[in-house]
């Protein structure tokens, strides 16, 4: 029977070769989808593992201290544990190359002189040397030679509002050690890196070795009793779960968008095995009439898909790589400025890509053909022969299916209630169960309308009517391209109404004229602080009225990390900072200032469950202090969760230091471009970056649009999928009408009407596609809005209708639809009048 089933493929990819062109399609586009996505997050993650592998790969725990840095002489006190082998200081810091842009190196400074193997040391470059030598630093051979850099050259980079000066001592290639390493990273003298671009005495981590008898375990909770509850203690596995925990929701959402592109795939899958089945019906009448049984068509059916899957996977692969790579520099500007961890380097395909790949184009492929295969395999040898209306049996079954439809979606919103506020995932569950019971819904919409429609002569009324002749393969196409038109409908209504809230946002907060930071304010808010002389002439301007300080960390709450600022709560019209969502302000606003209580963002609120009134708890350098709640307010910046508490508050309990940004009000009448020019002239050197009210606003928008531009590849895929799906339908009508187009042509029908009557049918389908997706799109974008997002990010959104925006994609799918007609329109017009007598072979 495998002989068969060779010589089967082989004598149908010529008579059916369009059907399996549009069912490998599908397969590679679904594989492609699926695999972009998990390209990108598996690499997400790779680009953390990789830089903690360069630099910590020798240590089995690291330490941490639950507020920014530690003070180094806990290394003592580590050392002195019984399970620790060995232990050694890190300094971390980021700083702007070229003292200003967005260029920068992520600067580790090691104790070159402690016992530990360093794993990039060479003989090129000595370690007296190294110390000797002021400001030298170890690049990557990679980011050499984009920079134009050589041995020995001196480079300056702006820490906070100074300018240092380095010496490029050595280039060590880090991703020889670990693939997925930045090739930002740079290696110095512990020593010198806090003397230069930090602090003395603080670092910010400690790496540990145990001892070899000493589970890594066991020793992270000895050394963390030891230490106290000021430090963490965590073993390398558990720093990646973290840097994932980070990544879920966003992981979680491009997983769930490139489902749907599976779903349409599967779709056209089935669509395309039903079309082949009806073809080939005496076929396997005759087989059973030899005695193959009912599992041995089975067997064959999906022998033969499985085939074109794996050719699917073959071509998917490689596409969805390639719009991975597309799309790598979005994800990591996502990774870098939301999430504060690596770029993407390289993009690696593990062994799990090519399994998923595999599963994904085979599994969906079969997932798709077992409906029909078992259908074909149920008929008796004298049905396969005989004469077969598929649209009388799928007619039959619409109401069913549409009742059915209805009953999925009533049990989805019951099971929602009962889950929602239990379980994180109900919302795309939710979202899903009800696609599908639209989907069920389809076949009765698109008969009902058929049938509806008056008939007046040979144009698109026709061909809308004449749709419901195959109901079984238009039904599959128009619920193919719905559900690609609600996923492109929900995913636009969704991003534009967080734009449109983030633009509300930003108006309301940002109020200043001007914002000043340094250039290095990336990860490492307090190296980065503006210096009380630069501030005071900032505010010694003539054009100043007021300047608003902010200084900022990250500490623990509990076992969360959050963002901690803190601004002049006394400040005239502070108030207008923020965007209350409870508490009053003013009253707010008076507690934070006179009485020491927090504000705290809505994603923190939503994920710790507290409300004004409520405590909250914080890790300082004393140890835990607990705040009480003022307000909660509207944030946009991080789904983590931040809290705020005023400047004097914020001294006592973290200690004095300098702001990280200061915003500038200037007096009126003054240019505010003007002004900038002004101050940029008298810092000219510094690395500062000065920014306009209005230009602080494009940036912020800009960022956001960067994180979006992602779901864009996978909406276009899915739109490909179901434009497949209207070429699949109409190729099948237009073989087995192939009788009737010629009655036609006989009756004095010109070519060019029926490929008009074609062409129209596409169009229809398309309208049918973009009627019940719209419908399906507006639904999933009121849970996206509303489920969804407050869910996974803490956030609510105002929901906004882009109606031109929407418009505009309508038409894009009527043009799509109206392309992928015009191959079948072509076809059938080109149907002599002979073949009125001529039954269908094809």
């Amino acid at each position: 029977m495998s002989r068969y089933l060779l010589s089967l493929l082989r004598h149908h990819v010529g008579p059916g070769r369009t059907l399996h062109l549009l069912t490998l399609l599908a397969v590679a586009l679904g594989v492609a989808s699926a695999v972009c996505i998990q390209i990108l997050n598996q690499n997400a993650i790779g680009a953390f593992a990789g830089s903690v592998r360069a630099i910590s790969g020798e240590a089995d725990l690291t330490v941490f201290g639950r507020i920014e840095g530690l003070d180094e002489d806990l290394l003592a006190r580590v050392l002195a544990h019984e399970s620790v082998r060995a232990a050694w200081p890190l300094y971390r810091t980021d700083v702007a190359l070229g003292g200003g842009g967005t260029a920068f190196l992520e600067v580790v400074g090691f104790d070159l002189m402690s016992p530990r193997a360093l794993p990039w040391h060479d003989d090129e470059w000595e370690v007296a040397a190294a110390l000797a030598e002021p400001g030298w630093v170890a690049v990557s051979p990679h980011l050499a030679a984009e920079m134009g850099w050589t041995r020995g050259q001196r480079i300056e980079v702006g820490v906070g509002d100074r300018i240092v000066t380095l010496s490029i001592g050595a280039l060590v290639d880090f991703q020889r050690i670990s693939p997925t390493a930045s090739r930002r990273l740079a290696v110095m003298d512990i020593a010198q890196a806090q003397d230069l671009l930090g602090t003395t005495g603080r670092i910010s981590q400690i790496d540990v070795a145990v001892r070899d008898e000493v589970p890594p375990a066991s020793a992270a909770r000895g050394l963390e009793a030891h230490l106290g509850p000021s430090v963490r203690v965590v073993t390398p596995q558990q720093r990646e779960q973290e840097a994932a925990g980070l990544l879920a929701a966003f992981r979680f959402n491009l997983t769930a968008l490139s489902l749907v592109s599976l779903l349409v795939g599967l779709f056209l899958v089935h669509g395309s095995t039903q079309a082949s089945l009806v073809r080939r019906r005496a076929e396997f009448g005759v087989l059973r009439c030899l005695g193959a049984g009912r599992g041995r068509i089975i067997g064959l059916i999906l022998g033969e898909v499985a085939a074109l899957g794996l050719a699917g996977v073959a071509v998917g692969l490689p596409v969805g790589y390639l719009a991975a790579a597309a799309n790598v520099d979005f994800v990591s500007r996502t990774l870098t400025n939301i999430y504060l961890l690596h770029e993407i380097e390289t993009l690696e395909l593990s062994v799990w890509v090519y399994v998923l790949g595999a599963t994904v184009g085979i599994g969906g492929a079969l997932a798709g053909a077992i409906l029909p295969a078992l259908d074909i395999s149920r008929e008796s040898p004298r049905a396969l022969l005989a004469a077969y209306t598929l649209h009388e049996r799928t007619a039959g079954w619409a109401p069913r299916l549409f009742l059915l439809g209805v009953s999925l979606a009533g049990a989805a919103g019951v099971w929602y209630i009962l889950l929602a506020g239990t379980w994180r995932p109900a919302g795309f569950m939710l979202g899903l169960l009800l696609l599908g019971a639209l989907s069920l819904a389809t076949p009765l919409i698109v008969r009902e309308a058929c049938r509806r429609t008056s008939i007046r002569g040979f144009g698109l009324a026709y061909s809308l009517r004449t749709l419901s002749s195959r109901l079984q393969t238009t039904s599959f196409a128009v619920i193919s391209l719905a559900m690609a038109v609600s996923m492109m409908v929900g995913i636009t209504i969704m991003i534009s109404s967080f734009r449109e809230t983030l633009d509300a946002w930003i108006h309301a907060t940002i109020r200043a004229d001007i914002y000043v930071t340094s250039a290095s304010l990336r990860r490492g808010d307090g190296e980065a602080a503006l210096g009380r002389r630069l501030i005071a002439d900032l505010a010694a301007h003539p054009a100043v009225k007021s300047v608003d300080r902010l200084r900022r960390t990250r500490v623990f709450a509990g076992e969360r990390r959050i963002t901690l600022a803190a601004v002049d709560m006394a400040l005239p019209g502070g108030e207008s900072r923020f965007v209350m969502l409870s508490g009053p302000a003013r009253q707010a606003f008076r507690r934070v200032r006179e009485e020491g209580s927090v504000l705290i963002s809505e994603p923190l609120a939503r994920r710790t469950g507290l409300e004004v009134g409520g405590r909250l708890r914080l890790f300082g350098p004393q140890g835990e202090e607990s705040f009480t709640v003022a307000g909660v307010f509207a944030d946009y910046g991080s789904e983590a969760g931040a809290a705020f508490i005023d400047l004097d508050r914020f001294e006592a309990f973290l200690g004095p230091g300098d702001p990280v940004s200061v915003a500038l009000y200037l007096k009126s009448g003054h240019s505010t471009e003007t002004v900038i020019d002004d101050l940029k002239r008298r810092h000219a050197g510094l690395p500062l970056r000065l920014r306009s009210n209005r230009r602080l606003r494009q940036e912020i928008l800009a960022l956001f649009d960067q994180t979006f531009a992602v779901t864009g590849i996978v909406q276009l895929m899915s739109l490909l999928i179901a434009a497949a799906g209207v070429t699949l339908s109409l190729l099948v009508m237009a073989r087995h009408r192939i009788s009737e187009t010629a009655l036609y042509r006989a009756l004095g029908a010109r070519r060019r009407q029926i490929f008009h009557i074609f062409l129209a049918k596409g169009v229809s389908m398309g309208l049918f596609g973009v009627g019940i997706g719209s419908l399906g799109g507006f639904v999933l974008a009121v849970i996206l809005v509303h489920a969804i997002n407050p869910a996974y990010f803490g956030w609510t959104l105002r929901l906004h209708w882009p109606w031109t925006l929407l418009a505009r994609q309508a038409l894009t799918v009527l043009a799509a639809s109206a392309l992928a007609a015009v191959v079948p329109a072509l076809q059938a017009g080109a149907s002599p009048a002979t073949e009125i007598s001529r039954e269908n072979v094809a």
